[in-house]
């Protein structure tokens, strides 16, 4: 976007800062403002028809949630935790619609988010369907972790997210996860370091994937 627009977004933002574990927003929701990660990352989930929470998306810096309420006027469609303390801008839904969708810049970052998404969705479906459990749980976490600053081949997963939500992610139950990281750890394909996060090489991911 341009210069203009910017400095519209900077007048308008209003910040809010939240703690570890705080529910930002809840399914259902009429709430229609757009958020963007300043600090931290957050949770997304939904509950499902039998009552089960399903984790399925991780939202990191730099990036924006609440943009789906905005385009249709639905309710939210999943809920928002933060996992570890936050920092979030907030640009109301009349700003959105009055300043930033009417700009193209935005409007096509926002049609290349979408894309992004159906994308994301269609491998993920593709690969709960092909996947035996212990690749589709590799894969969940090579999708939710980083990489250790300095070392490229190393990655670990974001802290603070449960066997169940793991479990969310990749299709399959608690139990499943903990025993397949256990597997994981005896064949050294991944570790844990000093505060319990766990860590792998990627290459040898990549090897166990093939």
């Amino acid at each position: 976007c341009n210069d203009t627009i910017l400095n519209q977004v900077k007048d308008n933002l209003k910040t809010l800062d939240e703690k570890n574990g705080i529910t930002i927003l809840s399914q259902g929701d009429e709430t229609k403002s757009l958020y963007t990660i300043l600090e931290g990352t957050v949770l997304i989930t939904q509950l499902a028809e039998d009552g089960k929470v399903v984790s399925f998306d991780l939202i990191k810096k730099g990036q924006c949630f609440g943009e789906i309420a905005l385009i249709d006027g639905a309710p939210r469609s999943a809920s928002v935790t933060s996992i570890g303390d936050v920092k979030l801008g907030i640009l109301s839904e009349k700003f959105v619609r009055d300043v930033l969708m009417t700009d193209i810049n935005f409007s096509n970052a926002l049609l290349l988010k979408f894309a992004s998404i159906v994308r994301s969705a269609n491998i993920q479906i593709f690969s709960l369907i092909t996947a035996t459990a212990r690749k589709r749980l590799l894969l969940q976490l090579v999708r939710l972790s980083k990489m250790v600053q300095g070392q490229p081949h190393l990655r670990v997963v974001e802290k603070g997210l449960s066997h169940t939500a793991i479990g969310s992610f990749a299709g399959i139950s608690r139990e499943t996860v903990t025993r397949i990281i256990g597997e994981l750890k005896s064949d050294d394909i991944i570790s844990s370091n000093e505060i319990g996060e766990i860590v792998f090489n990627i290459e040898d991911i990549s090897s166990e994937l093939s």
